[in-house]
């Protein structure tokens, strides 16, 4: 069993629902923001490279928020399941301050270490 109490799975429940929230809300900014630059079109070369540049950061914006998107429905799917909290790593419990910090993670932080090293 857990060590987890259910008064903390859910107000970690809240925060991914209301992180998941921000991010479809900041994607529909980005969509709208982009659609601008498409339709109004570069006037010149320096336009064209700074409406280039936008677009290049908006899109590496939105894959970072679909990637903790995605992490969070896991994350979701886990509470439901009732395995939130376990790294997928090493299978032991996250530490809670790691998951107030991060309720999506998915890692113990030894474990994250070794997967951002290349080793897990």
């Amino acid at each position: 069993k857990m060590g987890l109490s259910d008064a903390f799975i859910k107000r970690m429940e809240k925060k991914l629902l209301d992180k998941m929230q921000e991010i479809v809300s900041s994607l529909d900014e980005i969509i709208d923001r982009t659609a601008d630059t498409d339709s109004r079109g570069a006037q010149d070369e320096g336009d064209r490279s700074v409406s280039h540049y936008s677009l290049y950061y908006l899109s590496q914006l939105s894959t970072r928020e679909l990637e903790t998107f995605k992490a969070i429905e896991s994350a979701l799917g886990k509470i439901k399941e009732g395995n939130f909290g376990v790294c997928e790593g090493c299978k032991d419990e996250i530490n809670p301050k790691r998951i107030e910090a991060i309720p999506w993670a998915k890692y113990c932080v030894e474990c994250q270490e070794k997967k951002e090293k290349g080793f897990l």
